[in-house]
């Protein structure tokens, strides 16, 4: 699934036709919220989606059986030998995460956005909620779109794990299956069907499927088209922002299922070094890679294509992996099948996000960064070189990794 959000993200065409095709929409996107301010101010507004709400601000209107499934703590993730990266990165300097209240509710009655995982209420006031960053709303195709004349009406209680971020490996693990399971806590074994939409790729599927408790069912239905229902269940995120540090169990649950649904050994001996290649992605390449794979050859790494393999040989690899080695990309969500391995990230940005850093340190993975001169923004997309001095040090220093 391309991403869903962001023109500050969306990968721009080479072609000339298809460039100017993508410049078009962008600028008439532009023009149209510009030219609407005014009408707006004169309740044009009303008629379009564009307010953030919050679930404790409406409990006691349309949100109902509110329970908190984990209180909100702040835990401390920093080690001794991760000060000087934790310096350099962007929201946990200190390695304190707050981490939010886990819960569960209802909403009645509902819309929701299958594409964007997009819930609220009869308005059309878009739960905050539902989208962990309110500004990646903002910067979708959603926001600011005219509420629909009519919805698709689905009856009895329903709810989704799909979000904003589902198109990405990453954030799948992170943010998405890990909804599945507070929801499983919060229904018991009473039924319930989850939605999900027809333009969700096949390794989001393939995953839900191996994780899916006997008591829910999915209902594939229409992405660009609003559904209500009488009895929404909307399950809160259970990180935050550039954050994979997820409540105790939760990873492991999520291990063994699919580990076990794919008929793999949860015990498999790791003796692999492997380095996930970005060369078949149409951003964040290494610039440099032949250089790179050169010097991690002479360690013993393998390159690895994920976008080649089939879930279970991602599975597999990652499950025998030693060390993994990498630049900023999804791919690396699947540490979660390699706990208590070794990481090496190669981050484009001067001062990173941590999502691979906090996730790696919730899985017991010793977490390695280095950084370089890339434009800093939220997900940088441009190619980068890797220094391969600041690499080769590293391998034969901290993570203490012999030549073969």
């Amino acid at each position: 699934m391309q991403q869903p959000y962001g023109p500050g993200l969306a990968i721009v065409p080479q072609r000339f036709l298809e460039k100017l095709a993508w410049g078009t929409k962008k600028v008439i996107r532009r023009a149209e919220r510009g030219l609407l301010k005014p009408f707006d101010r004169l309740g044009l507004d009303k008629f379009r989606v564009s307010k953030l709400i919050w679930v404790k601000d409406r409990i006691g209107q349309e949100v109902g059986n509110y329970r908190v499934l984990h209180e909100s703590r702040t835990v401390d993730v920093s080690l001794p030998a991760d000060l000087e990266f934790l310096r350099s990165v962007k929201n946990y300097n200190s390695g304190e995460i707050k981490l939010g209240e886990v819960f569960v509710c209802e909403i009645s009655p509902a819309v929701y956005y299958p594409h964007l995982g997009l819930v609220a209420n009869k308005n059309f006031e878009v739960f905050g909620d539902s989208v962990l960053l309110p500004h990646r709303f903002q910067l979708s195709p959603a926001y600011r779109s005219f509420r629909p004349s009519n919805t698709t009406h689905h009856a009895g209680t329903v709810s989704t794990i799909q979000r904003i971020d589902a198109y990405s490996f990453w954030h799948w693990f992170a943010d998405c299956l890990p909804q599945l399971l507070t929801l499983e806590k919060y229904i018991g074994d009473k039924p319930l069907t989850l939605l999900v939409s027809d333009d969700l790729g096949g390794f989001q599927r393939e995953t839900l499927a191996l994780m899916l408790p006997p008591t829910m069912s999915v209902k594939v239905v229409p992405a660009k088209k609003w559904i209500s229902a009488d009895h929404f269940l909307l399950p809160s995120y259970l990180s935050g922002k550039c954050n994979g540090y997820l409540p105790d169990g939760y990873y492991d649950e999520i291990r063994r299922r699919i580990t076990q649904g794919l008929g793999l050994q949860q015990a498999a001996p790791r003796n692999l070094r492997i380095y996930l290649s970005r060369s078949g992605a149409r951003r964040r390449r290494i610039a440099n890679e032949p250089e790179l794979l050169e010097l991690l050859a002479s360690y013993g790494f393998i390159e690895v294509r994920p976008e080649t393999m089939s879930l279970r040989e991602q599975v597999d690899i990652f499950q025998r992996a030693e060390v993994i080695a990498g630049p900023h990309g999804a791919a690396l969500g699947g540490m979660v099948f390699a706990p208590h391995s070794k990481l090496l990230v190669l981050y484009p940005e001067q001062k990173p996000g941590e999502y691979f850093y906090t996730m790696a340190r919730c899985l017991d993975i010793e977490h390695y960064g280095a950084t370089h001169n890339c434009f800093d923004d939220e997900d940088c997309v441009d190619d980068f070189t890797v220094d391969l001095v600041k690499i080769s040090a590293l391998l034969s220093g901290p993570m203490g990794l012999n030549k073969n």
